[in-house]
């Protein structure tokens, strides 16, 4: 089994995993949530589709790796990536489908077979319509926009149910065996192809190998991280809840500014928090109540700028200017009032500048801002119909 140490990845038990074991703190949902606000998620999906392309280019001229019904005795032709296709989620989405990854071009005796691969690195997110045969040729045949974007296939080209290419790795075969994750499998192993990997291919490009090895050993881990893929994940994970949340500590509290930490400030923070009495995991939870009081303060001066008018309000007058109008395509009013809302925060910016923590007097910032954002507003209140009927005008021509 390659990416992962079948057993002691597997039965590693510590206190400071959130739930005691790789297996089950790797759903941990608090885990999840702050790693997400690092982008693990994103980063690890567009890793493995990356290594799913360099799979399936092995599979041109070669027999489908399966003994799937409908699959087997196929020889494939061609691959076509379509997640890195500009417009295919889009219109697929607006289709009310959700495509794969991959669409494959295979032959055998009478033809062209035509079938769908989808590349997940959690295989409980793997729902078969996502590959069936109606979802592939719906991609094709439902939408003439989208038939343009996508290689044609041939005339008479026979659609198929397709395929989930996944890490062979411990996580993989356990959730095989057992409810591990937050769903049931609803696929079987036959529907997965499972693919080699291991740390270093998957995470090579995106993680910092210092500070996940100084978060394990925070941890005490007595394996190899480059041994588990499944460990690895963790760590990852724990990384990019540190990036989150030091990115949270800096941003402008209102205002917009490109501020991005580096390696050597967040490796800075970690060795100013570290204690290996509480572990990596714990580390982070008090890291976070911290930042907390950051996102509250975010949060109340947003409160405060508002907005100039209510939705309603809004809502009517957005109408009544399109009636007058006389738009057949008209802007949604979602579309309206957001605008207005960015057009009217800017507007209350520019008399506040950016606001960075920390805030020494808080209060009075509090009412420095809810004063400006009160005189932005009397101007809007005097010119309320033109502006909004700007918006919807820029809106009608972008």
């Amino acid at each position: 089994m390659a990416g992962g140490h079948p057993v002691r990845d597997l039965e590693f038990r510590s206190q400071t995993l959130p739930r005691g074991t790789f297996i089950r703190s790797i759903f941990d949902s608090h885990l999840i949530r702050l790693s997400d606000r690092g982008g693990a998620s994103q980063l690890i999906g567009a890793a493995w589709s990356d290594i799913a392309s360099r799979v399936l280019d092995t599979w041109v001229g070669n027999p489908v790796p399966t003994s799937l019904p409908g699959l087997a005795n196929l020889r494939v032709s061609a691959i076509h990536r379509l997640d890195t296709v500009a417009g295919v989620a889009r219109r697929a989405s607006k289709a009310g489908l959700k495509n794969p990854d991959f669409v494959v071009f295979a032959t055998r005796e009478d033809g062209q077979v035509v079938f769908g691969v989808d590349a997940k690195f959690s295989v409980e997110t793997a729902k078969p319509i996502q590959v069936s045969a109606e979802t592939t040729t719906q991609l094709f045949e439902g939408d003439s926009r989208l038939m343009e974007l996508l290689p044609d296939p041939e005339h008479g080209a026979v659609y198929v149910d397709g395929l989930f290419l996944s890490p062979d790795y411990s996580l993989t075969h356990a959730m095989f065996r057992q409810k591990i994750g937050h769903t049931r499998l609803s696929v079987t192993p036959r529907q997965v192809v499972l693919a080699e990997t291991d740390p270093e291919d998957l995470f090579g490009g995106v993680a910092s190998c210092e500070i996940i090895d100084r978060l394990a050993a925070m941890d005490g881990l007595d394996f190899p991280l480059d041994e588990s893929l499944l460990a690895f994940q963790y760590y990852f994970r724990l990384e990019r809840s540190i990036v989150g949340l030091v990115a949270e500590e800096q941003k402008p509290l209102l205002g917009t500014g490109d501020i991005e930490a580096t390696q050597a400030d967040l490796i800075a923070r970690i060795e100013q928090r570290a204690d290996a009495r509480q572990g990596a995991w714990q580390m982070i939870l008090d890291w976070d109540r911290e930042v907390d009081h950051i996102r509250r303060q975010r949060q109340a001066l947003h409160q405060v700028v508002g907005t100039p008018i209510s939705g309603s309000e809004l809502r009517d007058l957005s109408d009544r200017i399109m009636d007058e109008m006389g738009l057949e395509q008209r802007p949604s009013r979602n579309q309206v009032r957001k605008m207005l809302g960015a057009k009217f925060t800017s507007d209350v910016l520019s008399e506040v500048g950016v606001i960075l923590p920390p805030v020494r007097d808080f209060t009075a910032e509090l009412e420095r801002v809810a004063t400006a954002a009160r005189h932005v507003s009397e101007r809007y209140s005097a010119s309320m119909s033109d502006i909004v009927r700007e918006i919807i005008v820029e809106l009608t021509e972008s």
